[in-house]
């Protein structure tokens, strides 16, 4: 039987492996068909073709982790990607401003606010430099954020993805990467607020009118 799941790849930070997704993987088989690979190399080209290489050319939605996000932010670039979560993530070498602010699909940036390896302040120069995206700042975390917040994280991923990759169940007047959508602030908890509600609650959580302020 085919798999008609859409493909989400998992890039793990320099240093680590495929088993830093080992929280995150049995969820997002819920809806993806995930791939995980162990990336060899420190070089991003090498990086990027291995990943295309597994990928065997097909499109698919990619979550990066410290320069597994810089490497996403590479294959964004060159194509193939439809949607694109950066957790504690460098800008990449060779990805411009005109390449950042050419990203056409959905993209949400996760960080943890006390993280001394790759700033608040560079999510938010990416969160800039990228119209269609949105950033969380999570309190309380340093750069491991899937180590340290993964019960918070994973669950929030996938509604986000599902609201904006799959684009299910509902659609909504705002549309799917069209208009920054902002600044949102979350508070670190075991069970994030919106999980007890319905799902086309849950999409309204994640559509932010263009012109509503930043929570303070």
């Amino acid at each position: 039987m085919t798999d008609d799941r859409p493909l989400l790849v998992l890039l793990h930070d320099e240093g680590r492996s495929s088993d830093q997704w080992r929280d995150f993987v049995p969820l997002f088989e819920s809806r993806f068909r995930v791939l995980a690979p162990d990336l060899p190399d420190r070089d991003l080209g090498v990086q990027a073709e291995h990943v295309r290489g597994a990928a065997e050319g097909q499109r698919f939605g990619v979550i990066g982790h410290g320069t597994g996000g810089a490497l996403a932010q590479v294959l964004g670039r060159d194509g193939g990607v439809e949607a694109m979560v950066l957790l504690d993530s460098p800008r990449a070498k060779g990805v411009g401003a005109a390449d950042l602010a050419a990203f056409d699909f959905p993209v949400l940036l996760l960080w943890g606010e006390d993280d001394d390896v790759v700033p608040v302040v560079i999510a938010e120069d990416l969160n800039e430099a990228i119209p269609t995206s949105t950033l969380g700042v999570l309190p309380g975390c340093g750069h491991d954020l899937t180590d340290q917040a993964a019960a918070t994280i994973a669950p929030m991923i996938l509604e986000y993805l599902r609201a904006r990759y799959l684009k299910a169940p509902h659609d909504h007047a705002h549309g799917h990467g069209q208009g920054h959508e902002g600044v949102v602030r979350i508070q670190l908890e075991r069970r994030p607020p919106w999980l007890d509600l319905e799902e086309d609650e849950r999409d309204e959580w994640f559509d932010v009118d263009d012109d509503e302020e930043a929570a303070p």
